[in-house]
């Protein structure tokens, strides 16, 4: 029953929805139709903008194309880097890993380093306990080690020194090796532009030589009669053994020289005597050479030839060949002097009373010294027991000297000549370079430059002609000097004592001072010489026969010697033939002008 009634409602219902919307379909579709129209309207006047979007899509379009492109990219380097910071995320992850097993070490270093502190605050009291006493024990091991390593560098010293860095002779060099300390000069090997130079000539006075018997001349013919030829000379010597046969009375006087039934000739006595001093020859290879030459028909023996010398001597004194001497060096300006020593298998002592006894030696041999006084013109040689003064009082010849005196700075020789003395500056040279070679002195270095400058603006200044140097530059060179030696003081006060080179540095500095005047004498005056070569050369033959004969075997036969060389070397400074000097001594002609 109730069915029924709910559709009647329904129905009811739809009809008065239908009724509402013909009412309002009926009232819109007025504006409906005046929208349609709009909208036709609208779409007719935005026909042409479609177009114009259209386009602008496309654009947005290709836009978007490339944004996703780029996108892409992205996406693909982000995955890269992921990969990237996975592998450093890793890396990190060790790091911190290891950071922590370092903190934790450097923990118990710190704790290890806190305990090792607190022990060695504890030990520092004995650690300072047995520095004391190690310190106390070491302390003579370290003197005596300090004094071992001065001694060393002493010995050294001596062991090096020679006579390129001191004023050791070159004979006690022996087989040492000396370098040359000659300064390079700036000229090229050889021949220098407008050398003479020199080659084999005849003597220009040949017809006079001829004439006087003094050569032979010869000629040989090669020309096969030929009007027109050249000369070639060969020069030779012939010996020839001459033997004179003098007639005399039965009872007539003989005149001396001729008391035996056959004695040598003056030409074989002065040519035995010149082999044997001036070739400086031992009596028995001269023997030999004498014999040889003649083909073994004159055989000197050695006591023959010590007789010649003996005669030579003799007569060189009688004749007053010595006094001679004596007078030019004591006339001179300057002389030289300097002595050495040589073996002599005997010795002679002075006595009080003035006389003189001569001793022998049994065993080994004496040192005899001998003394040269020398200059330009004139060398005489002494002999002496002893290097004393009391030999200078002997000689006679430099207590009668007044001029200027060149010497190698032995102290003796200070009391002779004039005031001023010419101390020899080469030797001072070789002390400054051993002074700073062996002793490490840098500042003898300098010293040495301003000596051999000053020498070496000497020497220019003579071979222009210059008599003095100018009082300007000498006033530069002297102020150079004194500035030289107050530094030399300032670095001596900074070293030690007992110091390897204090001493010697200590004692040059007091030997310029002191000596000042002459070793700047040759600076001042020209005429003082620089060095005391020409004594030295002098001695130098007297060297040469000690290595030749090793020793004299008498007193007498040391002092002939002397007296030999003294006119030997005079004769050969003369330029005086030195063959026909010895001849004529033998014969009793004087040779020297007084």
């Amino acid at each position: 029953m109730a069915e029924p009634a709910r559709g009647t409602a329904a129905e009811k219902n739809g009809k008065g929805i239908r009724a509402r919307l013909g009412l309002w379909a009926g009232m819109a579709a007025p504006a409906m139709r005046d929208g349609i129209l709009a909208l036709r309207s609208g779409a007719s006047e935005k026909g042409m903008g479609i177009t114009a979007l259209r386009e602008e899509n496309a654009a947005l379009r290709e836009e978007a194309g490339c944004l996703a492109q780029r996108l892409e990219e992205a996406r693909r380097a982000a995955a890269a880097q992921g990969l990237a910071n996975a592998a450093l995320r890793e890396e990190n992850a060790a790091l911190r890993e290891e950071n922590a097993a370092l903190r934790e070490e450097a923990g118990c270093l710190a704790q290890r380093l806190e305990e090792a502190q607190r022990a060695a605050a504890a030990q520092k009291p004995m650690d300072s306990a047995v520095a004391e006493a190690v310190a106390a024990a070491t302390a003579p091991l370290l003197d005596e080690l300090a004094k071992a390593h001065l001694e060393i560098g002493r010995l050294n010293a001596i062991i090096n020194k020679d006579s390129s860095n001191s004023s050791k002779p070159p004979s006690s060099d022996g087989f040492k090796k000396i370098p040359n300390s000659r300064e390079k000069s700036e000229r090229p090997k050889g021949g220098q532009i407008g050398h003479p130079g020199c080659r084999l000539a005849l003597p220009e006075n040949i017809d006079e030589l001829e004439a006087n018997g003094i050569i032979e001349r010869r000629v040989v013919d090669h020309t096969d009669g030929a009007a027109e030829y050249i000369s070639r000379y060969v020069i030779d010597v012939k010996v020839v053994t001459i033997i004179t046969e003098h007639r005399f009375a039965k009872d007539a006087q003989l005149p001396e020289g001729l008391y035996n039934e056959v004695s040598y000739g003056d030409m074989t006595k002065a040519l035995s005597l010149l082999l044997l001093n001036e070739g400086v020859i031992a009596e028995k290879r001269m023997s030999g050479i004498i014999e040889g030459i003649t083909q073994g028909v004159v055989a000197i023996s050695p006591a023959t030839l010590e007789s010649f010398q003996s005669q030579l001597a003799q007569k060189i004194e009688s004749s007053g060949e010595l006094e001679a001497i004596k007078e030019d060096l004591l006339a001179g300006d300057v002389m030289h002097t300097d002595d050495t020593t040589m073996r002599c298998s005997e010795t002679v002592e002075y006595l009080d009373n003035g006389t003189q006894t001569i001793h022998t030696s049994e065993k080994g041999s004496f040192r005899a010294t001998v003394r040269t006084h020398s200059n330009d013109s004139s060398t005489l040689y002494t002999v002496n027991p002893k290097k004393d003064m009391a030999g200078i009082e002997r000689d006679g010849v430099l207590t009668d000297f007044d001029g200027i005196l060149s010497h190698d700075h032995e102290s003796k020789f200070y009391n002779y000549g004039s005031e001023l003395h010419a101390t020899c500056g080469e030797h001072l040279l070789r002390d400054l370079k051993g002074l700073r070679d062996l002793k490490g002195i840098p500042w003898a270095g300098l010293m040495r430059s301003h000596v051999a400058e000053m020498n070496m603006h000497k020497n220019k200044d003579l071979e222009q002609g210059m008599a003095a140097c100018d009082p300007d530059l000498l006033s530069g060179y002297e102020r150079e000097y004194y500035n030289l030696i107050e530094q030399g003081r300032g670095q001596l006060a900074l070293m030690k004592g007992n110091e390897l080179g204090y001493s010697s540095f200590r004692a040059m500095l007091n030997r310029l001072v002191d000596y000042d005047d002459c070793y700047l004498l040759f600076m001042r005056d020209y005429s003082a010489p620089f060095t005391n070569n020409l004594a030295e050369r002098d001695l130098r033959p007297e060297k040469t026969k000690e290595k030749i004969s090793y020793l004299f075997r008498s007193w007498k036969g040391i002092k002939n010697h002397v007296v030999i060389r003294s006119f030997i070397s005079t004769v050969k400074k003369r330029r005086i033939d030195l063959f026909s000097a010895i001849s004529n001594i033998n014969k009793g002609i004087p040779v020297l002008d007084r």
